[in-house]
């Protein structure tokens, strides 16, 4: 297996100075450069999109407050149908076995993180294939992992956050979260009380 350097004086610079990518974020706290092509529309190889897509639909199929809603409703209908007596268990059952499948797939920020790690890149990644080994590595750099000593970055995470919510259709009535400026501070806060503290 083939382990890449992720800093920003890799030997295996493709993007840095390079008129096909621009930098679009720099984390000081791991010393690494983001990138993204300047040609959004077209600088993405097929891979890329694909992941996406397939991302795209796992955050479509987790349960959300509308689909929640709209199955309670059904709920209620089917209830107050006097017709559908005989069927009633078998389709609330039904039902509820929907929203219980549909709960072990949240969606939450996972989703939005994994999406703006797929369509950046740093330098060692294969600009022509998706792999999950860097796509899981730039979401351990925003999160940060105590076993692996790898601090994590607030920054970083909301970066990636904001990224994958544009770059996720299924959830573009969500994009007013972006003019909020006090979530991410909050956020922040919050991704830092978790950090250990210093020994006094």
């Amino acid at each position: 297996m083939v382990y890449f350097c992720y800093t920003k004086l890799s030997p295996f610079a493709m993007y840095k100075d390079n008129p096909k990518y621009k930098e679009v974020f720099y984390s000081t706290i791991h010393n690494i450069a983001f990138y993204m092509p300047e040609d959004a529309a077209n600088g993405y190889h097929m891979s890329r999109y694909v992941a996406a897509g397939a991302q795209n639909i796992y955050a479509a199929g987790g349960a959300t407050k509308e689909l929640l809603g709209n199955m309670m409703d059904k709920m209620l209908e089917l209830c107050n149908d006097e017709k559908s007596l005989k069927t009633l268990r078998t389709d609330i059952a039904t039902l509820a076995n929907n929203i219980k499948y549909r709960l072990r797939y949240p969606v939450d920020e996972d989703c939005a993180l994994r999406m703006g790690a797929i369509y950046t890149f740093t330098e060692g990644e294969n600009p022509d294939s998706t792999e999950d080994y860097h796509t899981n590595k730039k979401i351990l750099l925003a999160k940060g992992d105590a076993v692996q000593g790898i601090a994590p970055d607030p920054a970083l995470y909301a970066f990636f956050l904001s990224t994958g919510i544009v770059y996720t259709p299924s959830w573009s009535e969500l994009l007013v979260t972006l003019t909020n400026t006090n979530y991410f501070s909050q956020r922040k806060e919050m991704l830092n009380a978790l950090m250990p503290q210093p020994a006094a």
